[in-house]
């Protein structure tokens, strides 16, 4: 039997990002990547939250393209925004209005008191309050990314409770015209795919894997996907050693191996989103390019990018794109939007950083239909080939790799 490590990403960039943009991979970004002055020593925080105003952190957002802001403070243990700050918030507010062009990614960082994933953690969840604080003002949400540092990017020592306190802060990055034009164009993309009830798309689709002997192999597949919001899909996926059906109803998943006329049944009610999370997660079978099927694309996939950029055009299958770069700590990813009034995405790559070779995922989709031109279709199974029922642990040869293929851990 052959030994693969392998790693894909068509995650939920959270999930292509953690869990995993993707399915397979996980997360997204380059982050423009600032090095923090440490502060000098006759300086502590509260003296640089004395210093503070809303004209000083303008200039250095101009000039250094980023400030480390003191002064917003959060319940203990929590993300909630204690009243007494949100007169910095409103300074943000006041800023981003001033210059429309500018979009910030907000950092929240800790000291190195506790538990490093819970700081991270908790890093993140007060940029996104932040986040959302400035949303409710009226800020739009595409000018905003959000990142946790946690404790990794310290500015003073942490064997100090003044250090600590030093390194306890906001950091507001400011991003180019190039970032924010990249998210606008996933932001219009993930609008379009919202609005349509009904989507068909055929695909070619490669995996790669990295054997033991670190060679890297391309596995290639064809297939359709019909999906009828918000809960029906009809999938089928053709490879060298698979051809496979899976229907949809809202209330059961059916898989059918066409290649050995089986087919397997579980209850998964909910809707598409549902769906895709639990084929990921608990089934590990995940639907090719799951993350452009999600009702809410945009948020999915720009979680955790630290990186984004607009590469200018390119052209797939003869359909001019829109050619964007996206970075995370886990994954890069790169996808092509259709221009014009139908943004839909023509060829979406996810790269794995994490492990040797840096294995893709990459699905190129063709012949897109939305609304009326869809084909009726159905998403109830008929079993009209008298296959055999099995559980579907049993079915072999339906999922990503072939059963001679073991899988390994990242390297």
């Amino acid at each position: 039997m052959q030994s693969i490590s392998h790693s894909m990403c068509f995650a939920s960039i959270k999930r292509l990002v953690g869990s995993g943009v993707w399915a397979v991979c996980g997360a997204l970004a380059l982050a423009l990547v600032f090095i923090a002055p440490r502060p000098a020593l006759a300086e502590t925080a509260e003296d640089l939250a004395a210093q503070y105003g809303r004209e000083a952190m303008e200039q250095a957002l101009q000039t250094k393209q980023r400030y480390d802001l003191y002064g917003i403070h959060f319940d203990v243990d929590k993300a909630t925004i204690q009243p007494d700050t949100l007169s910095l918030l409103d300074d943000i507010e006041t800023t981003l209005n001033q210059f429309p062009d500018w979009s910030l990614r907000i950092v929240g960082h800790t000291d190195a008191t506790g538990d490093a994933v819970y700081n991270e953690t908790l890093s993140l969840e007060r940029a996104n309050a932040i986040k959302a604080a400035l949303v409710g003002r009226g800020i739009d949400a595409t000018r905003l990314d959000t990142a946790g540092a946690g404790e990794s990017q310290p500015v003073a020592s942490n064997d100090t409770a003044e250090g600590q306190a030093l390194n306890r802060r906001v950091e507001l990055v400011r991003l180019g015209a190039d970032a924010a034009n990249a998210k606008r164009l996933v932001k219009a993309m993930s609008d379009y795919l919202a609005a349509q009830q009904a989507i068909s798309f055929d695909y070619d689709a490669i995996l790669e894997v990295i054997t033991k002997e670190d060679q890297k192999l391309a596995l290639a597949s064809s297939g359709t996907i019909a999906l009828n919001r918000p809960d029906k899909v009809h999938a089928r996926r053709a490879g060298g050693f698979a051809d496979v059906e899976m229907l949809f109803d809202g209330e059961t998943l059916t898989v059918l191996g066409k290649n050995k006329n089986l087919y397997a049944q579980v209850a998964v009610p909910g809707t598409v989103d549902h769906l895709i999370d639990e084929l990921r997660v608990k089934y590990d079978r995940p639907l090719p390019g799951a993350d452009i099927l999600l009702s809410n694309v945009y948020d999915e996939v720009m979680e955790n990018v630290v990186d984004a950029k607009d590469l200018g055009s390119g052209v797939v299958g003869g359909v001019e794109c829109d050619s964007l770069a996206f970075r995370s700590n886990e994954v890069d990813w790169q996808i092509w939007i259709a221009q014009g009034d139908h943004p839909y995405p023509c060829r979406y790559i996810i790269t794995t950083k994490g492990m040797t070779g840096q294995p893709q995922y990459s699905i190129q989709i063709r012949n897109w239909k939305t609304g009326a031109e869809v084909a009726p279709t159905d998403f109830v199974f008929t079993n009209p080939t008298n296959a055999a029922k099995v559980d579907l642990t049993n079915l072999q040869d339906s999922a990503d790799l072939p059963t001679n293929f073991m899988t390994g851990g990242a390297q």
